[in-house]
């Protein structure tokens, strides 16, 4: 994620957690609280380049006064759209091992307060989280807030949904007064003092498919997505609705030709011959989809070209370079840095 994913992400928890307290907490005054945090009065809608920092200065004034296991309740109420354009990509990827390592991998590029990666033992799939030295003063907010957030995002590929529950969680801070809030949330063993912070869930879980067809889950995610799709999400031509089925149900199509034509409902033949009728072919839709989408991850997410190519279903990223260089004349890595570079001028 960039710094503007950041904060997007910092005004998405500021909203959230707003009416999470005029719905759970309605005897806390939040301009008062905005005043004693050294923001304004209205700080849920106030325009601030320091949101996701607004988010943890207001989470450790509450958790020191009236509502201790707020940061708990406030990632309870995570989603993947809260993550934009990289829910889109744990939502469409093609298990929960490549969903899990995109968003492992991402958040520990953009953030400066935690590291988090994907590891295994004999019977579990480890998310382990590593603090760096500026969380260390607020370490329980932080774990508190990312171990049920995280979870959540996770419950959000599986297809159990909130119903899957992970096998232990470990976490390197002492137990609080409200220690029984996490097993409630989180449904399972969570042991304090310990060594490290992970989130354990089984390992045969990593290879489970994302469930997929859910076409406003995805659309939720990001306004990038929409952008791309344009009317396409309002269209009947033909065009149209391969270009759709092919960003809303990617695993279903596959990029294929087959795979496409049975979700229309039609044979290969007639897909191939309707589409000629309008100009087009199925592989020149699916060139255009891969490298729109493409594009918006190289310039709104940290995913490496390597990530992205896996993400579009390209077998060998050297195929995925070769392509995006002939569509663009640029290759991935020099059109990111474009970007950032145009990016930080303004």
């Amino acid at each position: 994620m960039q710094l503007i994913e950041l904060e997007q992400l910092g005004a998405r928890l500021l909203q959230v957690l707003w009416r999470l307290l005029q719905n759970q907490y309605p005897e806390i005054d939040c301009a008062e609280l905005g005043r004693r945090c050294d923001l304004e009065p209205q700080w849920w809608q106030t325009p601030s380049s320091n949101k996701l920092v607004n988010v943890l200065v207001l989470l450790n004034q509450l958790r020191s006064g009236d509502a201790p296991a707020i940061a708990l309740e406030l990632g309870d109420l995570a989603q993947l759209s809260d993550l934009g354009l990289l829910g889109y990509a744990m939502l469409t990827s093609a298990n929960c091992e490549q969903a899990t390592n995109i968003s492992c991998h991402a958040f520990s590029e953009a953030s400066f307060l935690v590291r988090v990666n994907l590891q295994r033992d004999e019977q579990h799939a480890l998310i382990r989280f590593h603090l760096t030295e500026n969380a260390l003063p607020i370490e329980q907010l932080i774990m508190e807030l990312c171990s049920v957030a995280a979870w959540r995002y996770v419950q959000g590929i599986l297809p159990e949904g909130r119903a899957a529950v992970p096998s232990y969680v470990e976490l390197s801070s002492s137990a609080p007064d409200h220690a029984a809030r996490y097993t409630q949330l989180l449904g399972c063993p969570v042991h304090f003092d310990s060594p490290r912070n992970t989130i354990a869930l089984p390992l045969a879980w990593l290879q489970r498919p994302i469930p997929s067809g859910n076409e406003q889950a995805l659309i939720a995610c990001s306004h990038h997505v929409q952008q791309i799709i344009g009317d396409s999400y309002r269209s009947a031509g033909i065009v149209p609705q391969v270009k759709r089925l092919l960003m809303s149900r990617p695993q279903d199509c596959g990029f294929r030709l087959a795979s496409t034509a049975k979700l229309l409902r039609l044979s290969p033949r007639s897909l191939r011959r309707h589409l000629e009728q309008a100009g087009s072919s199925f592989r020149k839709i699916c060139l255009e989809v891969r490298m729109e989408l493409a594009r918006e991850y190289l310039y709104n997410t940290r995913m490496s070209p390597k990530e992205i190519a896996y993400q579009l279903g390209y077998t060998h990223p050297s195929n995925f370079n070769r392509a995006f260089s002939d569509y663009y004349q640029n290759s991935p890595q020099a059109m990111r840095r474009a970007h950032h570079a145009a990016f930080q001028q303004h």
